[in-house]
């Protein structure tokens, strides 16, 4: 720690050095020694609980102003005053602002930092953000010498493994993702890796009928098989200490997702198999095979076509009437879902519905529906797009924006192709077509349909956990991480939950048993639940809590709130497989029999709702009742705003 002679020292060389800086005409103030005796005197009578930042702002300032003429005019008495009134005053408020541990970590280093680094920067901040920006600065460094430059040096032993990949690239429906599930059907130890635990389950079921013993491994459950062969997973739970033959990671794109993409990222550079099949859009070609290349390894590449032709339909779709069956009708978001599916049954037309918050096994009965034609259409987000393999005759874009988590935007061209490509299922329908709601929508979507699709640039890198080691705060971490920019093609994921997690926690750290210990807290907050659900995250805060105390985690509250109806059931669900996952990552007991249950009672109460009708989720105006236009993006109809 600095002695307190030491700062003041170095405050007067700042200040001293700020003004040889400073434009030489600057005038005198009249009453120059009176303004120095006032400040004095504020400076002695200000007391140290009640100082804030912007007074020290104000403090600095008027001290940088008038030692300039002290300095300027070698005024020997009035820089004593500076230096022995003013200056120790000065110290003396600004480490009221510091916590007791931050005042010891105050050293020579730091003040040699204030020198090079924030020249003149005392000279009108308060100390504690001088000390802010330090402790960031050293944590970048540290950041810099744990983590590797490249992020393929992460995993030496694969680095030394020479795997061997091929690559399946080509648009929806090209037969990419079959024809890797046919080679690993032979591993002897393989795995496969999606982006959903439908797929997974989908996987695990093909390997099951041709009498391949294979084990399912998802966030929500596991299915054990004895002598398993093959692990179908989904990309969170790669394990990569283990050996595999063969290994299969399916859509490949993803590596660019803000959010999820650092899985893909992880599995390209370090799942342990000696031949790996990646499929993807060949928009990710070039940064795919790029991570190939700095992991020394070699690569094969496949191209496959569409098998059923994709049209863009010239007539604009108008609702209902242009409805038929076949027809996937995409909007984005759950509300309008359930909307445009209650508005259709209005007209006696039956609509299985697909939304990411549904339950995965809902959404795999809701999809049995559909192909089984018990439902003539069906209404889904954007979640239709990812792999999953339905009947669709045609898709119909009801609308062309979508909120992304920021702002309100339209839509991309690989977000575009991506469901356009779910239309027209080989043998089914030969040929898929694609439309939009209105002339103006039909132009954008048929514009972007036809536009070629922009290669990915970047893939997204996880946080590192060695880092974990560090003693800075998780937090602190987090942040200063994210900041140092990586070298091409990487960029860093998005840390929004996880720091929200944090900071619900931090709130009750007292509480939290291991909340000092990063390496439990980061299992914590990395635990994927829906943030926006206060019911949830209620829940995951008692566990936080309440997990030390006995070998098995208390069963999730039914109760739901003020919520109702789908709402309530969905959020239980939720509540369900957050007591399985946080189990899993503690290592605590699991009441599997329990939750099997549970889910079943609550997947067929989801599913009772769905079925005994939707009309009650078509949008109204709140004033008079009357239903709204599709896509109307008020609460309220023309007419009551009219009033």
């Amino acid at each position: 720690m600095l002695w307190l002679e030491e700062l003041i020292e170095a405050y007067a060389d700042e200040y001293r050095s700020e003004s040889k800086t400073r434009r030489k005409n600057a005038r005198r103030p009249g009453d120059y020694k009176n303004r120095l005796a006032r400040l004095y005197t504020a400076l002695k009578r200000s007391k140290e609980r009640q100082m804030t930042t912007r007074h020290l702002e104000d403090y600095h300032r008027q001290v940088k102003n008038l030692s300039y003429f002290a300095f300027r005019s070698q005024d020997a008495a009035v820089i004593a005053q500076i230096c022995g009134q003013i200056l120790p005053e000065l110290v003396r408020l600004d480490l009221a602002l510091f916590l007791p541990g931050q005042k010891n970590e105050l050293s020579r280093d730091f003040l040699d930092y204030m020198k090079t680094e924030q020249s003149g920067g005392i000279c009108s901040r308060p100390l504690l953000e001088l000390y802010q920006a330090y402790r960031h600065y050293v944590i970048q460094y540290k950041i810099m010498d744990l983590v590797p430059s490249r992020p393929e040096m992460e995993f030496p032993e694969t680095m030394a493994m020479n795997r061997r990949f091929i690559l399946h690239v080509g648009p929806t429906n090209s037969g990419k993702t079959f024809h890797a599930l046919e080679r690993l059907k032979e591993a002897s130890c393989g795995i496969y890796l999606g982006p959903l635990r439908l797929l997974a389950l989908e996987v695990y079921e093909r390997m099951t009928e041709f009498h391949v013993p294979c084990t399912m491994l998802t966030g929500q459950e596991c299915i054990a098989s004895e002598h398993s062969r093959v692990t179908a997973s989904t990309i969170e739970m790669a394990d990569f200490t283990a050996d595999y033959d063969i290994a299969v990671i399916d859509e490949a794109q993803m590596a660019a997702d803000p959010d999820r993409g650092h899985c893909w990222t992880r599995a390209l550079l370090g799942i342990k198999a000696q031949e790996i099949h990646v499929c993807m859009s060949p928009s990710a070609e070039p940064v795919v095979t790029h991570l190939i290349s700095l992991c020394g390894d070699s690569c094969e590449i496949r191209r496959y076509e569409r098998k059923t032709e994709l049209v863009c339909e010239e007539q604009p779709f108008s609702f209902p009437d242009d409805v038929r069956p076949g027809d996937a009708l995409v909007v984005f978001s759950k509300k309008a879902v359930l909307d445009i599916a209650g508005r259709l049954e209005e007209h006696g037309i039956r609509a299985s519905v697909i939304y990411g918050s549904l339950p995965p096994e809902i959404r795999r009965r809701q999809m049995r529906l559909f192909t089984s034609r018990k439902t003539n259409v069906v209404v889904a987000t954007d979640a239709i797009g990812m792999g999953l393999n339905l009947p669709v005759r045609r898709i119909v874009f009801i609308q062309t924006e979508k909120f992304d988590g920021n702002c309100q935007r339209g839509l991309s061209v690989p977000e575009i192709r991506q469901i356009s490509g779910r239309a027209g299922r080989y043998g089914i329908f030969n040929t898929g077509y694609v439309t939009a709601m209105g002339a103006d929508s039909l132009a954008y979507i048929k514009e972007r349909f036809e536009a070629p699709e922009p290669p990915i640039h970047i893939v997204s890198l996880g946080f590192p956990q060695i880092l974990l080691n560090l003693e800075e705060p998780l937090d602190v971490l987090l942040q200063v991480w994210k900041s140092v920019e990586p070298s091409p093609p990487f960029e860093k994921i998005n840390i929004e939950e996880p720091l929200a997690l944090y900071a619900q926690a931090q709130r009750h750290r007292d509480d939290i048993y291991g909340f000092e210990d990063k390496h439990v807290l980061y299992r914590m907050i990395t635990c994927p639940i829906d943030v926006k659900d206060w019911q949830v995250v209620s829940q995951w805060l008692d566990y936080c809590k309440n997990y030390p105390a006995a070998p098995s985690l208390c069963h999730p509250d039914r109760s739901s709130g003020s919520k109702k109806g789908i709402q309530k059931f969905e959020t239980y669900y939720k509540k369900l497989d957050l007591y399985y996952q946080f189990s899993h990552r503690f290592g605590k007991m699991i009441d599997e029999e329990w939750l099997q249950k549970e889910r079943e009672k609550t997947e067929a109460a989801i599913m009772q709702l769905l079925s005994k009708g939707k009309k009650s989720y078509i949008a109204r105006c709140q004033y008079c009742g009357r239903m709204l236009p599709v896509g109307y993006g008020y609460r309220i109809c023309e007419r009551c705003r009219g009033r």
